[in-house]
């Protein structure tokens, strides 16, 4: 072994399905001086290895000849952070490829590799690389600690070196900011990126962004159909992504179905079709939520991209079209194939229980419903919920059926899409004047209980306040609204009691962290971020010791 190689103590792993192909980028990384080398074929094979061991190169062929492709792998590692920090992947592909594949990816691999390729092109995009890590070393540290000021003063630095990595300094900073609900100077440096190289894709998605977080869905609508006439950015996923969330928004389903038709033509993966089949699904545009997830469904067999979820959706789709039967048999053939386990279950014969009764078997129908809502529902506003409510309706047990649906409801009461779902759910029962006055009665239910906390908070009721505000958290843990009141009576506890308490620190914590998964990028969760930073260091300093000290 070469220790004294400055690759020497790399450790690669090569994904692809021909073994002479295995063995030419086995020497060539030999060539670079990289002796450490594991070799696999298949994408389940590297999913193993890599949940195994930590590598620092992987050089994956875009073409595996199986369900997963090299992009979907990538895709799903980066999604469910499988890749370390600081993990190079390089996709080999095919030069004929590369201009399709490129164009269109949901995540950017660090480096493409056009065959055939020699060790002097490995070495070359390994060295460009390991300079770029180098140089954003301090960023990249800051973001693993998740100190995000100490992140944007690293950029800075960078920066101020105006070297060749000033535009990716430029990026993370303006990443950064969006990220702290700095809107106004996120917007500002993706701005200035854009004087700099006008037409910069990533700086103008990044302003799209910038609009969504600041509640600007019409200029994020405006650049977001502009970008998709470039012909750079005619193929830029996120600005659909974007466009359509912002179309919905304003109102405008119908037009967010069509924007996301066209990103499935750009990239027809089982993850566009699941987008697609989502947003037709809530328009109530069922004949293209049924083509979606089938294709999803079908395209995600024996791939890592397969989801249970998508034979659930795609049985309930079936059943609202009066394909009582034709969901049964999907629904089985999903069970025979593997897929199992309580969530999906549940689910599964809620949505048998309406197909039994819609196919003349009402007696099996209401005793499947009966099963599944005795094995206890979420406290979501989510698709198993609504289908336990729909199988409650179809066997006629109203009552349990509005339950259900107001618990979905509160579960985020300011939640368009939850509230057309219901609507629709109670006018396919023939109950569609019901819904308006249920969706009413279960927003003011929750805002009566945010009262009464916010009434003991005023009185110097603390202790209590906290108290019944959790209480609703626990029952609505995804409730946007109830997070931000927990988060910020907690840190009032913290102040006026003087104290760090590492417990009730770490929940504050946890509050925020679930709140940027739901509400990523939104100036409010920034401000309860920075309330938070405030407090713990106007503690630190009255306190005369060290918050991480406090704290460990």
């Amino acid at each position: 072994m070469r220790l004294n190689h400055p690759y020497a103590e790399l450790d690669a792993l090569v994904i692809d399905d021909m073994a002479t192909q295995q063995t030419t980028l086995r020497t060539q990384l030999h060539m670079v001086g990289i002796d450490r080398v594991d070799a696999v074929s298949s994408a389940d094979d590297a999913l193993r290895h890599i949940r195994g061991k930590r590598y620092h190169l992987i050089l994956c062929d875009y073409n595996l000849n199986a369900k997963t492709d090299g992009q979907q792998l990538f895709e799903h590692l980066r999604e469910n952070r499988l890749l370390p920090p600081d993990c190079l992947f390089f996709m080999v592909t095919a030069e004929s490829h590369y201009s399709a594949v490129a164009s269109a990816s949901e995540q950017v691999p660090d480096a493409y590799l056009l065959k055939p390729i020699t060790a002097g092109d490995i070495e070359e995009r390994l060295r460009t690389q390991l300079e770029k890590r180098q140089a954003l070393l301090p960023i990249t540290k800051a973001l693993g600690k998740q100190d995000w000021l100490a992140a944007v003063q690293a950029a800075d630095e960078v920066l101020a070196r105006k070297d060749r990595w000033f535009m990716h300094a430029l990026q993370h900073k303006a990443q950064l900011q969006l990220q702290l609900g700095a809107v106004d100077e996120a917007r500002g440096v993706y701005e200035q990126a854009l004087q700099l190289r006008p037409g910069l894709l990533w700086a103008q998605v990044g302003l799209m962004r910038a609009h969504k977080a600041a509640g600007a869905f019409q200029q994020c609508r405006e650049l977001a159909l502009a970008v998709l006439q470039t012909p750079d950015g005619s193929r830029c996923l996120p600005a659909f992504d974007l466009l359509a969330d912002a179309q919905e928004r304003l109102g405008d389903t119908a037009a967010a179905v069509e924007t996301l038709k066209q990103a499935v033509q750009a990239v027809p993966s089982a993850r566009r079709q699941r987008l697609l089949g989502e947003a037709a699904y809530r328009e109530g545009d069922l004949a293209v939520a049924r083509q979606a997830y089938a294709k999803a469904y079908k395209g995600g067999q024996g791939s890592v991209m397969a989801q249970p979820q998508d034979a659930l959706v795609l049985a309930q789709a079936l059943v609202e079209q009066g394909e009582g039967k034709e969901a049964l048999t999907l629904l089985t053939e999903a069970h025979a194939r593997g897929t199992r386990g309580a969530a999906f279950d549940q689910v599964a014969l809620a949505i048998k229980a309406q197909a039994w009764v819609q196919t003349g078997e009402a007696a099996r129908g209401l005793a499947a419903a009966n099963q599944a809502l005795e094995m206890g529902g979420t406290r979501k506003g989510d698709f198993a919920t609504l289908a336990l409510a729909r199988a409650a309706l179809a066997t006629g047990q109203d009552a349990r059926a509005l339950g259900l649906m107001q618990r979905a409801l509160c579960a985020d009461h300011e939640d368009l899409r939850t509230q057309r779902l219901v609507t629709r759910a109670l006018t396919d029962h023939g109950k569609g004047e019901e819904a308006q006055a249920l969706i009413a009665s279960a927003s003011q239910s929750l805002k009566t209980r945010l009262f009464e906390a916010k009434r003991l908070l005023r009185s110097g009721q603390l202790d209590e306040a906290l108290v019944a505000i959790e209480a609703e958290l626990a029952d609505y843990p995804e409730n946007t609204t109830v997070l931000l009141e927990c988060t910020q009576m907690n840190c009032m506890w913290l102040r006026l009691n003087k104290c760090l308490e590492a417990s009730r620190v770490d929940r504050v914590r946890d509050y925020l962290a679930r709140l940027e998964k739901l509400l990523p990028g939104h100036e409010r969760v920034a401000q309860m971020r920075r309330y938070l930073r405030e407090t713990l260091a106007t503690l630190s300093r009255e306190g005369g010791f060290s918050i991480s000290k406090e704290l460990a």
